[in-house]
């Protein structure tokens, strides 16, 4: 639909009035979520026809959605660093007849910008990430008006760190590759006519290329005399995950999916009481349930009210032996299940589009709690506490899109995050913080 270049002062009013409401109850935060790779394929290439074109090129089908940004991030304590962000989903599809497709995925990331990521001990900070994975599939559509499909494909992918003492992308000590394979269902019409069910079960190989422990450098286990770890943070993973969604123009949506992933590290041994390692190897289950919630009204252009639910626990066999930095051991601490945590989030967001102006504001938090099993909490020097640990986070963001025409626009974000915990030791980690990112772009969709 053709929109007016003028702004009508009520359309303008609505919005500020709108954005002022999110701004109240705007404590814990998230606003908005990019469309996933998944999402863009699917809305991209709908079910098989009965018939097609008989010309080759009439078959190919292109999908490019790309964003490029400019951006400032500042965080407490450590100043502002200038970078910004490029995102890129390029999707050439072939149909083949009237029922299959290949499918090549190229999905892109990097950024330049004060974060924090988890090696599952506490956040690590770091300045610039990528990420680059190329998924060939193929998807064979089948059934009554083709409501079925299935798809086959394997995928690799290669991440790369800077973190804050690191110069090289090639350095970056949690750097990682994924080789493996993935079979997807999907069934449209599930139930009800916007209803769609897909289950997917995924195989894949993470290798650390840059990881050594301090043990695994001197080659043995220096109480057992025995030879430890050579790759402990490598793994098998198994990711099996379900979901279900009704996703309506107007009115009531919602977007539901349940995963487990188990992971088998291939050299990690469990830390027995005496801090000695023993024969059994690392295993680890992650599971996760998440709910999206959302109500769509037709007022003006559109306005848009929801909420996010995330739930999660992580299980595993690996303890925790520490040393407390002494030779004597009467002071030592021994942790079971170390790593075990309990994790929910929530996160309400709305959003508006202008009738009359091509306008979209969304404004959003979001709350996050993990909470340990057995990890206690420390003071500064390394002693602990009788507490177990605990970490939580607040996020408030916002943002602001224009479009150009039906292929660009034109962005401005800005998103705030603190994070507390009662952990309070941070001589190698940082648990609280406050971070501010500020940004401006553009975004193509093809």
């Amino acid at each position: 639909m053709n929109r007016p270049k003028i702004l009508r002062k009520n359309g303008f009013a609505l919005l500020l009035t709108l954005t002022a409401l999110c701004c109240l109850f705007a404590g814990p935060a998230v606003a908005y979520e990019q469309e996933t790779a998944k999402e863009s394929i699917s809305k991209e290439l709908p079910p098989g026809e009965e018939s097609f074109s008989k010309n080759s090129w009439d078959r190919w089908i292109f999908i490019a959605n790309a964003d490029a940004f400019l951006g400032l991030s500042r965080l407490n304590g450590a100043g502002t660093l200038g970078g910004g962000s490029a995102d890129a989903l390029l999707v050439p599809a072939y149909k083949y007849d009237d029922r299959t497709f290949f499918i090549l995925m190229y999905d892109g990331h990097y950024y330049k910008k004060r974060d924090f990521y988890s090696d599952e001990i506490g956040p690590r900070e770091r300045t610039e990430f990528q990420a680059h994975t190329i998924q060939p599939m193929l998807r064979r559509d089948f059934g009554p008006e083709n409501r079925y499909s299935i798809t086959p494909s394997v995928f690799l992918t290669y991440t790369f760190n800077k973190d804050i003492d690191s110069a090289n992308w090639d350095d970056g000590l949690y750097n990682y590759r994924d080789k493996g394979t993935s079979l997807e269902f999907n069934m449209r019409e599930a139930f009800v006519r916007e209803g769609e069910f897909d289950c997917t079960v995924q195989y894949y190989k993470r290798r650390y290329p840059n990881y050594a422990s301090l043990l695994s450098l001197t080659g043995l286990d220096l109480r057992t005399g025995l030879d430890v770890e050579k790759n402990e943070q490598d793994y098998h993973g198994l990711l099996l995950k379900g979901g279900y969604s009704v996703q309506k123009p107007v009115g009531f949506s919602f977007v539901s999916q349940y995963a487990l992933l188990y992971k088998d590290l291939d050299d990690k041994k469990v830390v027995d009481s005496d801090g000695v390692l023993t024969s059994e190897g690392e295993k680890e289950y992650q599971h996760t349930a998440d709910v999206n919630l959302w109500y769509t009204l037709d007022i003006g252009g559109g306005l848009k009210v929801g909420v996010d639910l995330q739930g999660g626990l992580k299980r595993g066999n690996q303890n925790y032996y520490d040393g407390m930095e002494t030779i004597i051991l009467s002071d030592d601490q021994f942790t079971t299940d170390y790593y075990d945590y309990n994790l929910y989030r929530i996160a309400p967001n709305i959003s508006y589009t202008l009738a009359f102006f091509p306008v979209t504001a969304a404004v959003g938090c979001s709350f996050q709690k993990r909470k340990y099993t057995d990890r206690k909490a420390t003071f500064p020097d390394g002693s602990y506490k009788p507490d177990l640990e605990r970490d939580v986070e607040w996020t408030l963001n916002a943002r602001v899109s224009y479009d150009l025409s039906d292929h660009w626009s034109v962005i401005g974000l800005w998103e705030h995050t603190q994070a507390r915990s009662n952990y309070d030791d941070e001589r190698v980690y940082r648990y609280d913080y406050d971070l501010n990112y500020y940004a401006v772009g553009v975004a193509f969709r093809y």
